[in-house]
């Protein structure tokens, strides 16, 4: 109850600066949360996205909130933006595993040749900007060595200086490659997930497609082509289709 006060008097005082004080409005999100208010605590934490403001802990916070809601679509969404972020949190991750267990959908996953699974997975284990001051540290290494190769005159700190400023560069680009690679990623979603109840999924984008397959709601997609408010979607089985872009929201 005195949550619910508190909220009112919040909205009622100081509604108009949610968007200069998302602190204080992350707080009494929080405070609704482990009272038990998840709508309620779903409508701040969402008020601080819509305000321009995100960050890994907001996502987490927000999944579980609508995880205690079941609202299972958007707690798979917002864990996905959540790993966007920070890839190598085990909560989120453990999070996630357990509400895929409870999803209506279950895919095969279509073999992939295991040296392009292993280069994704290196690249999404961390941020674009981790990768961007790994780039660096490493590019200012490769000066020092060359300094090491152009000012030593002794052959064997020269042959260090000049194999160490090539290893160092090459470690440089391609750390700014996964960076590069990260931030597309990042600006360019190439995955959403379905959070109306269900969807069907047709074989041309309009509604008197045929219609393929139901997905139901917390269903992970991959975005392919798109027009005229239809989304093309192939699924981890390598099946595609189109459905209503509002029924999905990208990760």
């Amino acid at each position: 109850m005195k949550s619910i006060l508190f909220i009112i008097a919040f909205f009622v005082f100081s509604g108009a600066q949610i968007q200069a004080a998302p602190d204080s409005t992350f707080l009494a999100a929080n405070l609704l949360y482990q009272d038990g208010h998840y709508e309620e605590s779903i409508e701040l934490y969402e008020s601080i996205l819509h305000g321009g403001f995100e960050s890994a802990t907001l996502y987490y916070n927000l999944g579980n909130a609508c995880f205690r809601s079941n609202k299972l679509g958007k707690a798979r969404l917002y864990y996905e933006k959540c790993l966007k972020i920070n890839p190598s949190d085990e909560d989120v991750q453990a999070n996630l595993q357990f509400l895929e267990g409870l999803l209506a959908d279950r895919f095969e996953v279509v073999p992939e040749i295991f040296f392009k699974q292993w280069f994704r997975s290196v690249i999404t284990s961390r941020s674009a900007d981790k990768w961007a001051y790994v780039s660096v540290f490493f590019f200012i290494a490769s000066i020092l060595f060359i300094i090491v190769y152009l000012m030593l005159r002794q052959m064997l700190w020269r042959k260090i200086g000049f194999y160490a400023s090539i290893l160092t560069l090459v470690v440089s680009l391609s750390s700014l490659t996964a960076a590069w690679k990260q931030y597309q990623h990042d600006v360019n979603p190439n995955t959403a997930v379905v959070t109306e109840l269900s969807v069907n999924v047709k074989s041309a984008p309009r509604e008197t497609g045929l219609g393929l397959f139901v997905l139901h709601e917390g269903a992970k997609v991959w975005l392919e082509d798109n027009t005229g408010g239809w989304q093309e979607i192939r699924l981890s089985d390598g099946r595609k289709g189109w459905l209503p872009e509002q029924s999905i929201s990208p990760v």
